[in-house]
Protein backbone atom coordinates (compact mmCIF):
# COMPACT_ATOMS: atom_id res chain seq x y z
CA UNK A 1 0.00 0.00 0.00
CA UNK A 2 1.31 3.59 -1.10
CA UNK A 3 -0.09 6.24 1.35
CA UNK A 4 0.31 10.13 0.05
CA UNK A 5 -0.57 12.21 3.11
CA UNK A 6 1.31 15.06 5.17
CA UNK A 7 2.45 16.27 1.73
CA UNK A 8 0.10 19.36 1.28
CA UNK A 9 2.05 22.13 1.65
CA UNK A 10 -0.84 24.93 1.81
CA UNK A 11 -1.18 24.00 5.24
CA UNK A 12 2.09 26.51 5.83
CA UNK A 13 1.49 28.48 2.95
CA UNK A 14 -1.35 30.11 1.13
CA UNK A 15 -3.57 27.27 -0.76
CA UNK A 16 -4.03 29.80 -3.48
CA UNK A 17 0.21 30.47 -3.97
CA UNK A 18 1.76 28.39 -6.91
CA UNK A 19 4.05 26.09 -4.76
CA UNK A 20 6.96 24.41 -5.79
CA UNK A 21 8.36 22.17 -2.93
CA UNK A 22 5.78 19.07 -3.30
CA UNK A 23 4.54 19.66 -7.03
CA UNK A 24 6.17 17.08 -8.75
CA UNK A 25 4.68 14.82 -6.40
CA UNK A 26 1.10 15.51 -7.27
CA UNK A 27 1.16 14.83 -11.18
CA UNK A 28 -0.03 12.24 -13.95
CA UNK A 29 3.32 10.87 -14.23
CA UNK A 30 4.02 10.89 -10.28
CA UNK A 31 0.61 8.95 -9.86
CA UNK A 32 1.61 6.66 -12.19
CA UNK A 33 4.98 5.61 -11.18
CA UNK A 34 3.58 4.96 -7.11
CA UNK A 35 0.65 2.80 -9.33
CA UNK A 36 3.72 0.64 -11.17
CA UNK A 37 5.01 0.04 -7.46
CA UNK A 38 2.12 -1.35 -6.11
CA UNK A 39 1.56 -5.55 -6.27
CA UNK A 40 -1.09 -7.17 -7.59
CA UNK A 41 -3.35 -6.42 -4.81
CA UNK A 42 -2.05 -3.31 -3.32
CA UNK A 43 -3.55 0.07 -3.02
CA UNK A 44 -3.31 3.66 -3.42
CA UNK A 45 -4.70 6.11 -0.81
CA UNK A 46 -4.11 9.82 -1.55
CA UNK A 47 -5.69 11.78 1.04
CA UNK A 48 -5.60 15.95 1.29
CA UNK A 49 -7.32 18.98 2.70
CA UNK A 50 -9.13 19.92 -0.26
CA UNK A 51 -10.13 23.81 0.63
CA UNK A 52 -11.90 24.25 -2.84
CA UNK A 53 -13.83 22.30 -5.06
CA UNK A 54 -11.40 22.73 -7.98
CA UNK A 55 -8.66 21.37 -6.55
CA UNK A 56 -10.44 18.62 -5.11
CA UNK A 57 -11.36 17.71 -8.88
CA UNK A 58 -8.29 18.47 -10.02
CA UNK A 59 -6.91 15.24 -7.92
CA UNK A 60 -9.52 12.80 -8.82
CA UNK A 61 -8.95 13.34 -12.63
CA UNK A 62 -5.42 12.90 -11.97
CA UNK A 63 -6.11 10.02 -9.89
CA UNK A 64 -8.76 8.89 -13.14
CA UNK A 65 -6.09 9.52 -15.67
CA UNK A 66 -3.16 7.66 -13.79
CA UNK A 67 -5.44 4.54 -13.64
CA UNK A 68 -6.51 4.10 -17.23
CA UNK A 69 -9.79 5.73 -16.87
CA UNK A 70 -10.35 4.24 -13.81
CA UNK A 71 -12.76 6.26 -11.15
CA UNK A 72 -10.74 6.46 -7.87
CA UNK A 73 -13.12 6.02 -4.37
CA UNK A 74 -13.75 9.09 -3.14
CA UNK A 75 -14.41 9.79 1.07
CA UNK A 76 -15.58 12.41 3.03
CA UNK A 77 -13.78 12.10 6.60
CA UNK A 78 -15.50 14.60 9.00
CA UNK A 79 -12.56 16.12 9.75
CA UNK A 80 -10.51 19.32 8.52
CA UNK A 81 -11.75 19.35 5.03
CA UNK A 82 -10.20 16.38 4.26
CA UNK A 83 -10.93 13.69 1.61
CA UNK A 84 -9.47 10.37 0.15
CA UNK A 85 -9.20 8.92 -3.19
CA UNK A 86 -8.02 5.31 -3.38
CA UNK A 87 -7.81 2.86 -6.05
CA UNK A 88 -6.61 -0.68 -6.33
CA UNK A 89 -3.45 -1.26 -8.63
CA UNK A 90 -6.34 -2.83 -11.02
CA UNK A 91 -8.46 -0.22 -10.99
CA UNK A 92 -11.06 -2.83 -9.08
CA UNK A 93 -11.09 -1.63 -5.43
CA UNK A 94 -14.45 -1.78 -3.40
CA UNK A 95 -15.13 -1.18 0.32
CA UNK A 96 -18.60 -2.30 1.64
CA UNK A 97 -20.90 0.25 2.82
CA UNK A 98 -21.24 -0.98 6.43
CA UNK A 99 -17.14 -0.58 6.88
CA UNK A 100 -17.48 2.94 5.59
CA UNK A 101 -20.16 3.65 8.42
CA UNK A 102 -19.00 2.11 10.99
CA UNK A 103 -16.03 4.60 10.02
CA UNK A 104 -18.24 7.46 9.74
CA UNK A 105 -16.79 8.02 6.70
CA UNK A 106 -19.05 9.28 3.85
CA UNK A 107 -18.31 7.92 0.26
CA UNK A 108 -19.60 10.49 -2.24
CA UNK A 109 -18.18 9.66 -5.83
CA UNK A 110 -20.76 11.66 -7.90
CA UNK A 111 -19.40 15.07 -6.13
CA UNK A 112 -16.25 14.73 -8.60
CA UNK A 113 -17.79 12.40 -11.53
CA UNK A 114 -20.61 14.83 -12.33
CA UNK A 115 -18.68 17.97 -11.13
CA UNK A 116 -18.89 20.80 -14.19
CA UNK A 117 -15.20 22.48 -13.25
CA UNK A 118 -13.02 22.74 -15.73
CA UNK A 119 -9.50 21.93 -15.05
CA UNK A 120 -6.15 21.35 -16.40
CA UNK A 121 -4.69 18.38 -14.76
CA UNK A 122 -0.72 18.80 -13.12
CA UNK A 123 1.91 16.83 -15.22
CA UNK A 124 5.89 16.97 -15.45
CA UNK A 125 5.54 19.52 -17.62
CA UNK A 126 3.46 21.40 -16.13
CA UNK A 127 3.13 20.48 -12.11
CA UNK A 128 1.32 23.37 -10.55
CA UNK A 129 -0.94 21.49 -8.15
CA UNK A 130 -2.98 24.75 -7.08
CA UNK A 131 -3.32 26.30 -10.11
CA UNK A 132 -6.47 25.14 -11.72
CA UNK A 133 -5.92 26.28 -15.27
CA UNK A 134 -3.50 27.24 -17.43
CA UNK A 135 -3.57 31.00 -16.66
CA UNK A 136 -1.14 34.21 -15.76
CA UNK A 137 -1.84 35.13 -12.20
CA UNK A 138 -2.41 38.92 -11.84
CA UNK A 139 -0.54 38.76 -8.66
CA UNK A 140 2.69 37.62 -10.86
CA UNK A 141 2.31 40.02 -13.28
CA UNK A 142 1.41 43.33 -11.09
CA UNK A 143 5.18 42.19 -9.22
CA UNK A 144 7.12 40.93 -12.81
CA UNK A 145 5.64 44.16 -14.17
CA UNK A 146 7.38 46.65 -11.25
CA UNK A 147 10.47 44.82 -11.34
CA UNK A 148 10.69 45.30 -15.19
CA UNK A 149 10.23 48.96 -14.58
CA UNK A 150 12.52 49.35 -11.51
CA UNK A 151 15.39 47.66 -13.38
CA UNK A 152 14.68 50.14 -16.18
CA UNK A 153 14.58 53.39 -14.12
CA UNK A 154 18.28 52.12 -12.46
CA UNK A 155 19.36 51.08 -15.70
CA UNK A 156 19.06 54.70 -16.77
CA UNK A 157 19.79 55.95 -13.83
CA UNK A 158 23.41 54.34 -13.69
CA UNK A 159 24.00 54.53 -17.10
CA UNK A 160 24.05 57.92 -19.26
CA UNK A 161 26.07 55.84 -21.83
CA UNK A 162 23.05 55.29 -24.86
CA UNK A 163 22.96 51.70 -25.60
CA UNK A 164 24.27 50.29 -29.25
CA UNK A 165 22.90 47.95 -31.64
CA UNK A 166 26.16 46.51 -31.33
CA UNK A 167 25.58 45.51 -27.84
CA UNK A 168 22.09 43.53 -28.17
CA UNK A 169 23.76 39.96 -28.27
CA UNK A 170 24.61 40.54 -24.64
CA UNK A 171 20.88 41.27 -23.96
CA UNK A 172 19.74 38.41 -25.12
CA UNK A 173 23.00 36.04 -24.15
CA UNK A 174 22.08 36.84 -20.42
CA UNK A 175 18.32 36.83 -20.87
CA UNK A 176 18.70 33.02 -22.29
CA UNK A 177 21.55 32.29 -19.29
CA UNK A 178 19.43 33.29 -16.52
CA UNK A 179 16.25 31.11 -18.52
CA UNK A 180 18.15 28.25 -18.68
CA UNK A 181 19.72 28.53 -15.14
CA UNK A 182 16.27 29.10 -13.63
CA UNK A 183 14.78 26.40 -15.56
CA UNK A 184 17.30 24.01 -15.00
CA UNK A 185 17.12 24.34 -10.74
CA UNK A 186 13.04 23.50 -11.45
CA UNK A 187 14.07 20.62 -13.66
CA UNK A 188 16.60 19.19 -11.17
CA UNK A 189 13.85 19.09 -8.61
CA UNK A 190 12.23 15.98 -10.69
CA UNK A 191 15.26 13.83 -11.07
CA UNK A 192 17.01 14.74 -7.88
CA UNK A 193 14.00 15.46 -5.36
CA UNK A 194 12.50 18.78 -3.85
CA UNK A 195 15.32 19.78 -1.56
CA UNK A 196 17.54 22.55 -1.20
CA UNK A 197 19.93 20.20 -2.31
CA UNK A 198 18.67 21.07 -5.74
CA UNK A 199 19.95 24.44 -5.81
CA UNK A 200 23.31 23.76 -4.39
CA UNK A 201 23.69 21.05 -7.47
CA UNK A 202 22.56 23.35 -10.31
CA UNK A 203 24.02 26.18 -8.99
CA UNK A 204 27.96 24.50 -8.38
CA UNK A 205 27.08 22.53 -12.12
CA UNK A 206 26.43 26.21 -13.97
CA UNK A 207 29.47 27.26 -12.58
CA UNK A 208 31.77 24.68 -13.34
CA UNK A 209 30.08 25.01 -16.74
CA UNK A 210 30.78 28.92 -16.61
CA UNK A 211 34.38 28.24 -15.37
CA UNK A 212 35.22 25.69 -18.35
CA UNK A 213 33.69 28.03 -20.99
CA UNK A 214 35.95 30.19 -19.89
CA UNK A 215 39.10 28.70 -19.61
CA UNK A 216 38.46 27.35 -23.52
CA UNK A 217 38.28 30.84 -24.52
CA UNK A 218 41.61 31.77 -22.78
CA UNK A 219 43.61 28.70 -24.02
CA UNK A 220 42.04 27.71 -27.48
CA UNK A 221 41.71 31.89 -28.24
CA UNK A 222 38.12 30.86 -29.87
CA UNK A 223 38.00 33.94 -33.05
CA UNK A 224 34.42 32.88 -34.61
CA UNK A 225 31.05 31.76 -32.62
CA UNK A 226 28.73 30.40 -35.59
CA UNK A 227 29.93 27.00 -34.76
CA UNK A 228 29.87 27.41 -30.96
CA UNK A 229 26.50 28.47 -31.66
CA UNK A 230 25.49 25.71 -33.32
CA UNK A 231 26.49 23.37 -30.47
CA UNK A 232 24.60 25.28 -28.11
CA UNK A 233 21.26 25.21 -30.34
CA UNK A 234 21.96 21.50 -30.54
CA UNK A 235 22.35 20.65 -26.76
CA UNK A 236 19.07 22.78 -26.11
CA UNK A 237 17.66 20.87 -28.92
CA UNK A 238 18.79 17.44 -27.19
CA UNK A 239 17.35 18.76 -24.00
CA UNK A 240 14.19 19.46 -25.31
CA UNK A 241 13.76 16.18 -26.99
CA UNK A 242 14.82 14.34 -23.75
CA UNK A 243 12.58 16.27 -21.93
CA UNK A 244 9.73 15.27 -23.90
CA UNK A 245 10.37 11.90 -23.94
CA UNK A 246 10.01 11.24 -20.14
CA UNK A 247 13.91 12.58 -19.07
CA UNK A 248 16.53 10.30 -17.85
CA UNK A 249 16.13 7.94 -14.95
CA UNK A 250 16.66 8.48 -11.72
CA UNK A 251 19.72 6.63 -11.29
CA UNK A 252 23.17 8.09 -9.91
CA UNK A 253 24.43 8.17 -13.51
CA UNK A 254 21.22 9.27 -15.08
CA UNK A 255 21.02 12.11 -12.09
CA UNK A 256 25.26 13.13 -13.75
CA UNK A 257 23.77 13.25 -17.15
CA UNK A 258 20.23 15.44 -16.13
CA UNK A 259 22.72 18.19 -14.53
CA UNK A 260 24.69 17.92 -17.73
CA UNK A 261 22.17 18.01 -19.88
CA UNK A 262 20.62 20.91 -18.34
CA UNK A 263 23.60 23.32 -17.93
CA UNK A 264 25.35 22.12 -21.13
CA UNK A 265 23.94 24.89 -23.00
CA UNK A 266 25.33 27.64 -20.29
CA UNK A 267 28.63 25.69 -21.24
CA UNK A 268 28.69 27.14 -24.92
CA UNK A 269 26.81 30.21 -24.61
CA UNK A 270 29.49 30.66 -22.34
CA UNK A 271 32.13 30.18 -24.76
CA UNK A 272 29.88 32.91 -27.21
CA UNK A 273 29.81 35.20 -24.53
CA UNK A 274 33.57 35.20 -23.52
CA UNK A 275 34.82 35.37 -27.05
CA UNK A 276 32.30 38.17 -28.06
CA UNK A 277 33.41 40.08 -24.58
CA UNK A 278 37.03 39.72 -24.90
CA UNK A 279 36.64 41.77 -28.42
CA UNK A 280 34.78 44.89 -26.45
CA UNK A 281 36.51 47.68 -24.97
CA UNK A 282 33.60 49.19 -22.67
CA UNK A 283 32.97 46.37 -20.76
CA UNK A 284 30.92 48.65 -18.04
CA UNK A 285 28.19 49.13 -20.84
CA UNK A 286 28.61 45.63 -22.42
CA UNK A 287 27.58 43.80 -18.86
CA UNK A 288 24.75 46.23 -18.00
CA UNK A 289 23.11 45.46 -21.43
CA UNK A 290 23.72 41.44 -20.37
CA UNK A 291 22.64 42.40 -16.57
CA UNK A 292 19.12 43.54 -18.41
CA UNK A 293 18.72 40.58 -20.13
CA UNK A 294 19.58 38.28 -16.98
CA UNK A 295 16.56 40.44 -15.51
CA UNK A 296 14.30 39.75 -18.61
CA UNK A 297 15.27 36.35 -18.29
CA UNK A 298 14.34 35.21 -15.05
CA UNK A 299 10.97 36.80 -15.74
CA UNK A 300 10.39 34.88 -19.08
CA UNK A 301 10.52 31.82 -17.18
CA UNK A 302 7.60 32.42 -15.50
CA UNK A 303 6.06 31.45 -18.82
CA UNK A 304 5.97 27.88 -17.40
CA UNK A 305 3.09 28.69 -15.36
CA UNK A 306 1.34 28.52 -18.77
CA UNK A 307 2.93 27.06 -21.60
CA UNK A 308 4.72 24.32 -19.06
CA UNK A 309 8.61 23.54 -18.91
CA UNK A 310 9.13 22.28 -22.12
CA UNK A 311 8.18 25.51 -24.04
CA UNK A 312 11.15 27.10 -21.88
CA UNK A 313 13.41 25.23 -24.56
CA UNK A 314 12.14 26.56 -27.36
CA UNK A 315 12.12 30.12 -26.04
CA UNK A 316 15.46 30.03 -24.99
CA UNK A 317 16.63 28.71 -28.87
CA UNK A 318 14.76 31.42 -29.88
CA UNK A 319 16.55 33.42 -27.59
CA UNK A 320 19.60 32.59 -28.65
CA UNK A 321 19.04 32.54 -32.44
CA UNK A 322 18.01 36.28 -31.86
CA UNK A 323 21.74 37.13 -30.09
CA UNK A 324 23.52 35.29 -32.89
CA UNK A 325 20.99 37.49 -35.60
CA UNK A 326 21.53 40.38 -33.68
CA UNK A 327 25.22 40.04 -33.93
CA UNK A 328 25.36 39.52 -37.40
CA UNK A 329 22.99 42.44 -38.38
CA UNK A 330 25.01 45.15 -35.87
CA UNK A 331 28.49 43.64 -35.69
CA UNK A 332 31.16 46.43 -36.38
CA UNK A 333 33.76 44.09 -37.58
CA UNK A 334 33.62 40.46 -39.60
CA UNK A 335 33.55 37.67 -37.53
CA UNK A 336 35.16 34.58 -39.34
CA UNK A 337 33.29 31.37 -38.17
CA UNK A 338 35.51 28.60 -36.20
CA UNK A 339 35.45 25.19 -37.69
Amino acid sequence: MIVYGLLDSHTLLSQASSVRLDSFVYTVEGLREARSRLKPNGVLSLSFSVLNDALGTKIYQMMKQAFDGKEPLCFFPSYDGAQVFMQSKNGDLSIPRVVLREAHVAERPEFYRNSAIKVDLSTDDWPFLYMPRRVYPVSYLVVLGLILLLTFVLYASFFRERPKFSHLPFFFLGAGFMLVETKAITEMGLTFGNTWQVIAIAIVSILVMAFLANGIVQRLRVSGTFFIYFLLFVSLAVGWWIATSGGLSSTTAGRIETAVMLTCPLFFSGIVFSTLLSAESRISSVMSMNLMGAMCGGILEYNSMYFGFHFLYLLALGLYATALLSGLAFRSTPVVPAL
